[in-house]
This record gives structure tokens, sequence and C-alpha cells, in this order.
């Protein structure tokens, strides 16, 4: 079974100065068992992202971030605006 996390958030600078981040985080995530699918940001608020990603099991997202906080936070992502959905198939 597939398990997938949505994680929706605010950002406090441009969505590309978020995503250089975003992109240079691929690699730790990708060793944690953390794909991601598509990312992107509303349609009238750029400063409202989403990142859909697959995962390897229900908890990798949460140690991902809490092993990486520095860095998620680095990127421009408002920690305590996060909201997390799992999703499996």
């Amino acid at each position: 079974m597939a398990q997938f996390a949505l994680l929706q958030f605010k950002i406090n600078n441009t969505f590309e100065e978020w995503e250089t981040t975003f992109y240079n985080a691929q690699n730790p995530a990708r060793k944690m068992g953390i794909n991601s699918i598509s990312h992107g940001h509303q349609s009238d608020d750029p400063k409202e992202v989403f990142v859909l990603m697959m995962i390897k099991e229900s908890d990798t997202w949460s140690k991902f971030f809490n092993e990486n906080q520095g860095l998620i936070e680095s990127s421009g992502h408002i920690l305590d605006s996060t909201k997390v959905t799992y999703y499996e198939n």
C-alpha cells in the first residue's frame, strides 16, 4: 500500500527562494524515504504552499521534520502554519 503526505503551509519569503531550499533538501529527504511528487502555491497567494510526497511509512515525514527543522525553517517555511494530511491507496 502506498502512503502519501500532503503538506500545506505558509512561507515568509518568495516562492522561488523557498523552492531553492526545497530542491536542496531532496537528497536528505530521499534517504529517509520521502519522494516529492509535486509542489506549488495557490494561484492567488504565492505564500500559501503545498507539497505532495510519497512516504515510506506513516511517521516518515514527522521524523524528517523533527530532525531537519533548521533546514526547513531556513527555506522560509513557517513551521507553525504546517497542516499535514495523510492518504493511502
